[in-house]
């Protein structure tokens, strides 16, 4: 294996990217550009694993969210988006992979140091600026464009755990049959 040159699987759009060096790899985790269901390979695309295996991503973080769902695990980068796009507050309880450690986002050191701390959430949770512009119907298209995209995002989970059942279910096949199904 080179372990310079890595594949990342986008699973919510079955798109490949790389290869790239795992530096790249690194930013593109910090920039929350990489989610917990993501796949990723460095051995020419034979076999994936998930991308917070990978411990040089730091995907070290699980998010409580308000419906008790656990997400993650993922990266400082991504509670930094969640926070600027209003998916938690500083209130929201954090689990430490690493340390097993559970705690209140607003008690970690970086939580100080995050974005929503230096822009608004107006301006960057959607990611669009000025387009929009002011009035009813503006603001109006912001808070549907970000229910959208809390759509996407289950969406993307519930994709996720499908394709894992889907994967279960061909290794079972394969052990009953011998074959792949494919």
């Amino acid at each position: 294996m080179d372990g310079n040159h890595w594949y990342l699987l986008k699973v919510a759009g079955n798109e490949i990217f790389g290869p790239a060096p795992l530096d790249q790899l690194r930013i593109w985790a910090a920039e929350a550009k990489i989610s917990p269901m993501d796949r990723v390979s460095n051995d020419e695309r034979r076999t994936w694993m998930r991308a917070p295996m990978v411990t040089a991503l730091q995907m070290d973080w699980l998010v409580e969210m308000s419906d008790n769902f656990l997400y993650g695990p993922t990266s400082v980068g991504t509670l930094q988006e969640f926070l600027a796009t209003g998916e938690i507050d500083e209130n929201v309880s954090v689990i430490n992979t690493l340390e097993g450690t559970k705690t209140r986002l607003s008690d970690l050191p970086f939580f100080k140091a995050s974005p929503h701390r230096v822009r608004g959430t107006q301006e960057i949770s959607l990611g669009y600026g000025e387009e929009f512009g002011t009035g009813e119907a503006n603001a109006n298209l912001k808070q549907r464009c970000l229910w959208l995209e809390k759509q996407v995002m289950e969406l993307q989970r519930e994709v996720g755990a499908w394709s894992e059942r889907c994967h279960s279910l061909r290794q079972q096949f394969v052990e009953m049959t011998g074959r792949d199904p494919r």
